[in-house]
């Protein structure tokens, strides 16, 4: 995203001369205390922060979001960001760039495109105009040409407007111009943004995939010289939609390796309503046929058949509503009766059914109460439900904002929005409670930003409403967003880069002079996986150029609840663990990296759930935001009663590719510098793991070559 989210309510710099690349130095180790070691740390780490990565990209200083304008060009990877040169909150977007001939190892370069007094420089994409198609080089110097989008400010003759405009460069990406005719594409709108651009080369003319973010629709449009651009179709709602839609992407790959067998890609991002919270990337498979793009398959959504328990139309009936906890001297959060759609003061509510919901805005964020629905006997596998609003969690501390299912007394099931005012479905499974006495209570304990719960349309249906696990994400797990892949790659390869980070809390992670990282770069490629093409993706090639040796290998060992203790890492150190989980007669099994006395990242499986989950919830500093402890998960049966795992620890990230790169989760983390344990434990009952290596990672991406 290129703006953080509203509020409720209301409505560059080179890199330090001096810093030296890190060179991981290890030895061969057996024993289960030693510890990876390495040599000194880089000048930026010592002096720097703790949390600073060392295999990440992240800018010296200030702010950085999107990833933009990836193109290789020239033996040369070019990482272009949004960026605020000056300072380390979002504001003043400029184009930020920094260069790699081996993707893990960055220079920082001058600022690419500034921001100006009339326009903010947002996303885009960047393709070498091979031919000069657009004029703005010649035959013998064809430039590079930038897409990006025009936030007109105030000061413009375009006032709020989001349009496309072009830049250029005739020295291979180091230097910019801007078109004089710009923008080349101006439909009247304020969310119109995100361009990529790529050759078609059966039509033999270039596409541009953008996004009218809030009608959550990508629109293609076609041009035979970069400046001039005709609309071809759109696409779109699909599948996830809680939240604004942006950084679209399509591209081509082969299925299975086989050339001949091909199909389209198409990535749309969207913030908030991902699968794990917040941010996050989904993706459609289907074919391009250089006007529209047709997906493959679509998931129906919607609830099933059921009976409808509250739906509001007439008023809160039976509900107990209890306002003005605070004795604030309003009828707030709930109101006498539920809301006819939004508020005074409030975004637009969508996704609700009929004309009115509960809607715990009365009054804005600020009121706490709470509203208990009449018993009911649970006599239904499932109980379906619009929620939305503020993603304030039972779990997350600080005075949360959610609606909950009672039993005796107990909450047993919970459930909170994405900070988003568009309700989505959620399905709580109660099969091992029919029968049972319940009530639903909605809680509002929030007076922040986002302190307000939404509600309709409860249901008790025999089956699920097909939900976000439903769709297919490119990652499952909190921090992997604004995913864009690099044009003219060697080989066609096609790499993405993400922005590890998450807008729920993006401008309150704990780290400075920087903030903002990029997510290790990945191959994709489409592999038939349960009768069907779906990505499978893998960190890039080259990160086998920063291996140290092993310093740890074992064969197969049993694990038992008291864990099995490996070596752990020294502070600072990043590092890559490769092995295979067998659950066996154990309920959950998992690693622990980041490990202190009461602290670790758990990369796990649990069994009865077949769920692959990353939780962080005791992963170290989880006080930024309420939002930020998590335990995300995603759907993964095991393989012959096996898991194999590939784990990628920075500082302040943990990386998951499981199963061949079939699933990942992403996470930021912020633990103790100290908190350097890594072991594996099983709960109820035994288990093993098999084949594990464990190896350092290194040099510094922040630093210079060695």
């Amino acid at each position: 995203m290129h703006r953080p989210p509203l509020p409720h309510p209301p409505r560059g710099p080179r890199r330090p001369a001096g810093t030296t690349a890190r060179t991981a130095t290890i030895a061969l180790v057996t024993g289960a205390a030693l510890t990876l070691t390495g040599a000194a740390a880089p000048a930026a780490a010592e002096t720097d922060h703790p949390h600073r990565p060392r295999i990440h990209f992240t800018p010296a200083q200030n702010w950085m979001n999107d990833p933009n304008g990836l193109i290789h060009h020239d033996g040369v990877y070019h990482l272009y960001f949004q960026y605020n040169p000056e300072g380390d909150r979002w504001g003043n977007m400029s184009w930020g760039h920094a260069t790699s001939t081996d993707l893990l190892t960055w220079e920082e370069q001058p600022l690419a495109l500034p921001y100006t007094d009339d326009e903010h420089v947002f996303s885009g994409g960047i393709v070498f105009d091979e031919h000069n198609t657009s004029g703005l080089g010649t035959a013998e110097n064809p430039p590079l040409v930038a897409l990006y989008t025009s936030a007109y400010t105030g000061a413009s003759e375009r006032p709020g407007i989001q349009a496309q405009s072009a830049a250029y460069s005739l020295d291979g990406g180091y230097t910019w111009e801007r078109y004089d005719g710009n923008p080349v594409l101006d439909i009247g709108s304020g969310e119109f943004r995100d361009p990529k651009v790529f050759w078609y080369e059966e039509g033999g003319y270039w596409v541009m995939a953008t996004v009218v973010a809030t009608e959550h629709t990508v629109h293609f449009h076609r041009s035979d010289d970069l400046l001039e651009w005709e609309f071809l179709s759109d696409f779109g709602p699909a599948h996830a939609d809680g939240g604004v839609w942006e950084v679209p992407d399509l591209f081509e790959l082969p299925v299975d390796g086989d050339p001949d067998d091909t199909r389209w890609v198409l990535i749309v991002n969207l913030n908030p309503g991902s699968v794990a919270g917040g941010s996050g990337a989904q993706y459609f498979v289907g074919d391009f046929d250089g006007t529209a793009f047709t997906p493959e398959r679509l998931v129906e959504t919607g609830p099933p058949d059921g009976e409808v328990f509250a739906g509001f139309e007439d008023g809160y009936g039976g509900w107990e509503v209890v306002n003005d906890l605070d004795g604030l001297g309003g009828e707030g959060p709930f109101g006498t009766e539920p809301a006819a759609g939004t508020l005074d003061g409030q975004h637009p509510v969508t996704g609700y059914e009929g004309e009115r919901l509960l809607n715990s805005f009365v009054g804005g964020d600020a009121p706490r109460g709470h509203a208990t629905s009449p018993e009911f006997t649970i006599d239904r596998d499932f109980v379906n439900l619009l929620v939305g609003g503020g993603h304030h969690p039972r779990t997350g501390g600080g005075g949360h904002a959610s609606v909950d299912l009672v039993v005796d007394g107990e909450v047993v099931r919970t459930a909170t929005g994405q900070d988003s005012e568009s309700l989505d479905w959620v399905s709580w499974n109660v099969a091992d409670l029919v029968g049972h006495t319940a009530r639903l209570r909605v809680e509002d304990d929030a007076t922040g930003g986002w302190g307000h719960v939404l509600l309709d349309h409860v249901m008790f249906s025999d089956d699920p409403v097909p939900g976000l696990a439903d769709y297919d994400w490119l990652d499952w797990g909190r921090d992997y967003y604004a995913a864009v892949s690099y044009n003219d790659t060697p080989d066609d390869a096609r790499v993405t880069m993400a922005w590890m980070n998450n807008w729920q809390y993006a401008q309150d992670t704990p780290t400075s002079p920087w903030r903002g990282a990029m997510a290790l770069p990945r191959q994709l490629e489409l592999e038939t996986v349960d009768g069907r093409p779906q990505l499978v993706q893998n960190p890039v090639d080259q990160l086998e150029s920063v291996y140290g040796d092993p310093v740890y290998e074992r064969d197969r060992a049993p694990v038992h609840a008291r864990g099995l203790d490996l070596p752990p890492a020294e502070p600072g150190q990043a590092y890559q663990i490769e092995l295979t989980l067998r659950p066996g007669r154990a309920g959950e099994i998992g690693l622990r990296v980041h490990e202190g006395a009461d602290q670790a990242t758990v990369v796990g499986y649990d069994t009865a759930a077949q769920e692959l989950f990353l939780d962080r919830t005791a992963s170290g500093n989880t006080g930024l935001h309420p939002a930020f402890p998590s335990r995300s998960t995603v759907p993964l049966p095991l393989t012959d009663g096996a898991l194999r795992l590939r784990v990628v620890v920075d500082t302040s990230s943990v990386e998951v590719f499981a199963d061949g790169g079939r699933a990942t989760l992403t996470d930021l983390v912020f633990p103790d510098p100290d908190a350097t344990g890594i072991s594996v434990r099983a709960d109820g009952g035994t288990g093993s793991v098999e084949d594990v290596v464990i190896r350092p990672l290194g040099p510094d991406p922040n630093g210079a070559a060695e």
